[in-house]
C-alpha cells in the first residue's frame, strides 16, 4: 500500500511539475475564449496558449493564490479534459465492472487528485514559450495526437503529446504523455494493482484518504 502511494505520488507530480508551466500559460483560458464550434485542436491550445500568456503577465499573483486557481481551474482547464473517457482509458477493464456510482466516484476523486498536484506544484511557473507542431491528419479524423513544445525560460526543453477527440464538435483532451510517459498508462498500472488487492471500493477510499491529506497540507499555502 505505501508503495503504491509513493508511486502515485512520484508519477503524478513528475507528470504535473512538467505541465505546470504549459497549463498555466495555455490551459486557464477556456471561458474568455470564444471558440467556434468548428476549431481545429491544435487552434484550440493555440488561442488558449495566447489568451493566457497575457493574463498570467497581467496577474502573476494568481499564482501564489490556490483559492483563485482552483476555481480557474474548475471553470476553464478541466471542462476541455474528457475525464470520462480519461477515467475509462485509466481502469480499464474495472471501468466495465463497476457500476454507475462507483465510476462517478471515481472520477470525482481522480480528478481532485490531478487538480491538486496541479496546485502544489503550479508555483514553480517560469515564463514560458510553447510551440505546437502542424498537426498530420486528416479532415475526418475523429481522434488526433497534438504535439508540443514547451521551452520555459533557463530550464530544459518539455515535449508534451495531447491525446484529443471530438465530442460533439468539441476537441477535448483524454490524454497527456510528457517525454513519452502517459498520464494514462502510469496511472493504469498502479490503480489496476490496489484494485487487485482491494478492489475499485479500496482504490476510490485510498484516492479520497490521499486527497483529504494533500488538501490539509495545501490549506492556506
Amino acid at each position: 500500500m505505501r508503495r503504491l502511494v509513493m508511486n502515485m505520488k512520484r508519477t503524478t507530480t513528475r507528470i504535473t511539475v512538467m505541465l505546470v508551466w504549459l497549463m498555466a500559460a495555455g490551459m486557464l483560458a477556456g471561458i474568455a475564449v470564444p471558440l467556434r464550434a468548428d476549431t481545429g485542436p491544435v487552434a484550440v491550445l493555440q488561442q488558449m496558449t495566447e489568451y493566457v500568456t497575457d493574463v498570467v503577465r497581467r496577474d502573476t499573483g494568481i499564482l501564489q493564490d490556490p483559492v483563485r486557481l482552483r476555481e480557474l481551474a474548475d471553470e476553464a482547464v478541466l471542462p476541455h479534459v474528457d475525464f470520462v473517457a480519461l477515467s475509462r482509458w485509466v481502469l480499464g477493464k474495472h471501468w466495465r465492472k463497476a457500476t454507475p456510482a462507483q465510476r462517478e466516484a471515481f472520477m470525482t476523486q481522480f480528478r481532485e487528485m490531478l487538480l491538486v498536484t496541479y496546485l502544489r506544484n503550479v508555483t514553480s511557473y517560469r515564463e514560458t514559450a510553447v510551440r505546437f507542431k502542424p498537426l498530420r491528419t486528416a479532415p475526418q479524423d475523429e481522434r488526433v495526437e497534438v504535439q508540443a513544445v514547451v521551452e520555459p525560460q533557463g530550464a530544459p526543453v518539455v515535449n508534451i503529446l495531447f491525446r484529443m477527440h471530438r465530442v460533439d464538435d468539441r476537441w477535448l483532451i483524454y490524454d497527456v504523455a510528457v517525454e513519452g510517459i502517459s498520464l494514462v498508462a502510469t496511472h493504469r498500472s498502479g490503480f489496476s494493482q490496489e484494485i487487485s488487492r482491494n478492489g475499485l471500493d479500496g482504490l476510490i477510499a485510498r484516492l479520497a484518504e490521499m486527497n483529504d491529506a494533500a488538501a490539509a497540507e495545501c490549506a492556506g499555502c
